[in-house]
């Protein structure tokens, strides 16, 4: 099962010791109620507050979240500021964080979190070799750098074995100011064969729930980059005057080494190139 925003901020959100879990009374696309919270509350004290559709059995809306609209302290009821794809119902599990650590502003910090722990290694398999030429345009995604590796589907139609090949005989010339990169083969290829570029770059931005985590990335180490952004975004915030939030940043910085050598990031190797015999 892919690691999505959604798990990603409920580990953040937990880790800051933010999130509360409960189990719906009932509820519709737009609203979850929990009838056990019931006179516990003031009205709209979860205002601003992130909901989390923790677990329904697997189906939707498992995995979504919203903001806090608003909180009927008599019925225990939460409206949503935007409606799930399917009714909150009895029995579900929810996560309720409060709005000391905005929703928003939770999406942002763990995007920088990721992108604080440098490039990925990443794989584009949405092109495919030209009809025509032996050169390829390299993306905004990956034009910054060589690509590590390109793998050509030698083989369509073939399941039973492995039909990529890897490709060593190209070139790759960077972008000038306001032009594409590009790949050059040595030798034109078959035309309309999908090609899987290997390259390195920057965490895609997550801003869906279900938006997965790159497989390379050990989810402990993304969760414990998002916590120490957010402690220091909320240090920031108030000033540097809270010692115990001071304290937590400290640790947090503390955790992320640790989990940046409990769990690197997987790297490939770049492919080997094949020298042109006599050539210089």
């Amino acid at each position: 099962m892919a690691y999505t925003l959604s798990n990603l901020l409920q580990d953040m959100y937990t880790a800051l010791g933010q999130l509360r879990l409960g189990v719906a009374s009932g509820g519709d696309p737009a609203a979850l109620a929990d009838a056990s919270l019931a006179g516990r509350h003031r009205d709209d004290e979860w205002q601003g507050g992130a909901l989390f559709i923790v677990a329904a059995g697997g189906e939707a809306p498992e995995g979504e979240f919203a903001a806090v609209a608003g909180f009927d302290a008599a019925s225990g009821a939460f409206s949503l500021a935007a409606e799930l794809s399917a009714p909150a119902a009895a029995g579900q599990r929810y996560g309720l964080a409060s709005a000391y650590y905005p929703l928003q502003t939770m999406i942002e910090l763990a995007n920088a979190g990721l992108r604080g722990l440098g490039d990925l290694p990443l794989v584009d398999e949405s092109h495919s070799t030209a009809q025509s030429g032996s050169s390829f345009t390299a993306t905004l995604e990956w034009r910054r750098r060589r690509p590590l590796r390109i793998d050509y589907l030698a083989i369509p139609g073939l399941t039973a074995l492995n039909p990529w090949r890897t490709l060593h005989d190209w070139d790759y010339v960077p972008a000038a100011p306001g032009e594409p990169a590009l790949i050059l083969f040595a030798d034109a290829l078959a035309a309309g064969r999908p090609l899987r570029i290997w390259y390195q770059a920057a965490h895609p931005p997550l801003r869906a729930a279900g938006d997965p985590l790159a497989a390379a990335l050990p989810p402990e180490l993304a969760a414990a980059a998002g916590v120490e952004r957010a402690l220091r975004w909320q240090h920031a915030r108030l000033g540097g005057s809270d010692a115990h939030l001071a304290a937590q940043w400290e640790q947090a910085q503390r955790d992320l080494a640790e989990a940046r050598r409990s769990f690197p990031i997987w790297r490939p190797r770049r492919a080997a190139r094949l020298m042109a015999a006599g050539g210089c």
